[in-house]
């Protein structure tokens, strides 16, 4: 039987994140699209790509509407842009802009709204992968662990990661005083008590490389939800490999 006082901690841990979420939903709120076309910069999203009445427009308030089901609000709504990769691309353009703008316009509360920008890189990469993989068919399979670091970022992976996306210079004062802080990742066993590890001092899946953890006794540990996973990563790079030689 868990203690009250334990309970108690779980519940203010739970009420914490709700509120940090109802927080960062918040922040999506005020971007409509059609008046943040109106910016002095778009960060490189082409806006004019479509009309504003575009269902790739309506796709993407959907998802700043349904925030952590976006899937389901989309999925059956606008199947014709799950399966355009450019609409596609376009979308996640638009969420890195977002994303961009969002640290820009509260830059005083830079900390708090790290969420908010968490969730617009999540929903970019996990577009890009889906093209790559699903549409493309380039890549074997999603890159699981990249979105659930990004998913878990802090302000220098997050401000790092919209810089290199946008061709404008937006986000470089951010950026200069985030750079001094060391690169952290996220280890990729599920079970660790560690939060966030420097990467210098992760170790990589040999076979795969594209798995990273804080110690080899995690690396071990993870090895059986891990295996598979690898497996397919490593064929194909074998393949990849003996097609360029």
């Amino acid at each position: 039987m868990v203690s009250r006082k334990k309970a108690k901690g779980k519940a203010r841990k739970a009420a914490k994140a709700k509120a940090e979420e109802e927080y960062a939903m918040s922040m999506f709120k005020p971007f409509s699209l059609t008046q943040f076309k109106k910016s002095s910069c778009t960060h490189g999203w082409n806006h004019d790509a479509y009309a504003s009445s575009h269902d790739c427009y309506n796709f993407v308030e959907a998802v700043m509407e349904a925030f952590r089901r976006p899937k389901e609000a989309t999925l059956h709504k606008y199947p014709e842009i799950w399966g355009d990769p450019t609409k596609f691309e376009w979308v996640a353009s638009a969420f890195v802009s977002i994303g961009v703008e969002v640290l820009i316009r509260q830059d005083d509360k830079v900390g708090k709204l790290i969420l908010s920008s968490v969730y617009s890189i999540a929903y970019s990469e996990w577009i890009h992968q889906h093209v790559a993989c699903a549409l493309h068919k380039s890549v074997p399979t999603m890159y699981m662990a990249r979105l659930n670091d990004l998913m878990h970022a802090d302000q220098r992976r997050v401000i790092s990661y919209l810089k290199k996306r946008i061709p404008c210079s937006c986000l470089n004062a951010l950026y200069d005083r985030v750079k001094h802080l060391p690169k952290k990742g996220l280890c990729g066993n599920f079970h660790c008590s560690s939060n966030k590890v420097e990467l210098s001092k992760m170790w990589s899946c040999e076979g795969c490389l594209r798995e990273h953890y804080c110690s080899e006794e995690c690396q071990a540990a993870d090895w059986s939800r891990h295996r598979e996973t690898c497996k397919v990563w490593s064929e194909w790079e074998a393949t990849e490999d003996a097609e360029s030689s």
